[in-house]
């Protein structure tokens, strides 16, 4: 077995309590659950699971400590992170208070391509989101057992992957939800709120606080 299996052990329970803890993914699911409903969040989730394995296939071959050396190009990424973030938010604010419902009838095809295309860039512009899997994972690589970037490919897409029922039970919950409000003012307060949520996040990402 390439990856020690009382590592390993630690490694799942790590990933749990990293899970269960809010940050910038989870906001982002919810605040796409809440304006477009469940198609719309699950498509997000998937963007965002695409943008986290990028994330650990860079990590393994060394591309997120070349971004970690150079600080220009760490502080361009997250700034380019945190503007994207804002432009959504500002886009689903507009909708709000012009009721014109932007965000809300994002049952089609192309609706569900944006959401997914959407998560995969927030987090691909996350940069400590790679830095995270290059500090993090590399604790839990036993080099006696096998080569590094090997066993950071295993562990690696082991987070994104548990974090699916999580995300899969936030999205029941908001789209249930979503399907009930989509009417009339309700609406309109949809998406302020899926506003509010990627202003935030940009403004976190902006402010350079831990994912």
């Amino acid at each position: 077995m390439p990856v020690d299996p009382a590592l390993l052990a630690g490694y799942l329970g790590a990933c749990i309590l990293l899970i269960l803890t809010p940050g910038p993914d989870m906001a982002f699911v919810l605040g796409q659950s809440l304006a477009g409903g469940a198609r719309r969040g699950w498509a997000a989730t998937l963007g965002i699971l695409a943008g986290a394995l990028c994330h650990v296939a860079m990590a393994a071959a060394g591309v997120a400590a070349l971004v970690a050396a150079h600080p220009a190009l760490f502080t361009a990424l997250r700034l380019a992170g945190a503007a994207y973030l804002m432009w959504l938010g500002v886009q689903a604010l507009r909708a709000a208070f012009a009721g014109s419902g932007t965000l809300v009838p994002a049952q089609g095809l192309r609706n569900l391509g944006a959401a997914f295309r959407q998560g995969m860039l927030t987090n691909l512009l996350n940069p400590k989101v790679g830095l995270f899997f290059l500090a993090f994972v590399p604790q839990f690589v036993d080099p006696d057992r096998a080569p590094a970037w090997l066993q950071m490919l295993i562990l690696g897409p082991l987070l994104p992957l548990m974090s699916v029922p999580f995300f899969a039970a936030l999205i029941a919950g908001s789209g249930r939800l979503a399907a009930r409000l989509r009417e009339g003012r309700a609406a309109r307060w949809l998406d302020g709120i899926a506003g509010t949520l990627f202003c935030g996040l940009g403004l976190r990402l902006l402010a350079g606080a831990p994912k």
